[in-house]
């Protein structure tokens, strides 16, 4: 478990990725090199996967957001996944349980843009029995995990 400064430095972090250590540690009331510690710590064992930008699809002309449903063919699934994690467009792949093994989530420039990749690269390169996809019309929340 993390300590209570350790809440409030990854909090810290969370808010502003590039604040620099020195105003955590006036934060926290602890000395940078402690500050520096706790941090490597929290890396160290897992807390923090890494520091990273967040870009902003839509400036770079994504501004469709689908959910694919997949249901694979289970004899080639292991390979199918190795492939299915190349395909650019595809931003999030989730293996899952129920009829549809796979979940997946892409970003398209448009709708022209989806149909195009749907049948000329999905179905066209990956043995899928069944599929959907879903449109998002509208985001309600969207965040990553926060303490």
């Amino acid at each position: 478990m993390v300590s209570k400064k350790d809440k409030i430095i990854l909090k810290l972090l969370q808010k502003q990725a590039r604040i620099p250590i020195s105003e955590i540690a006036k934060k926290v009331n602890m000395s940078e090199n402690g500050v520096r510690y706790r941090l490597e710590k929290l890396e160290h064992e897992g807390y923090i996967k890494n520091y990273s930008v967040l870009l902003n699809p839509k400036k770079f002309g994504k501004r469709t957001l689908a959910f694919f449903n997949l249901e694979m063919m289970p004899k080639t699934m292991k390979s199918d996944l190795k492939n299915l994690i190349e395909i650019e467009e595809f931003i999030k792949i989730y293996q899952t349980t129920g009829q549809y093994s796979i979940k997946a989530i892409g970003l398209f420039n448009d709708e022209e843009d989806l149909t195009d990749f749907i049948n000329n690269t999905l179905l066209h390169n990956f043995p899928i029995q069944n599929y959907t996809v879903e449109i998002v019309t509208n985001s309600i929340k969207d965040t990553v995990y926060s303490i």
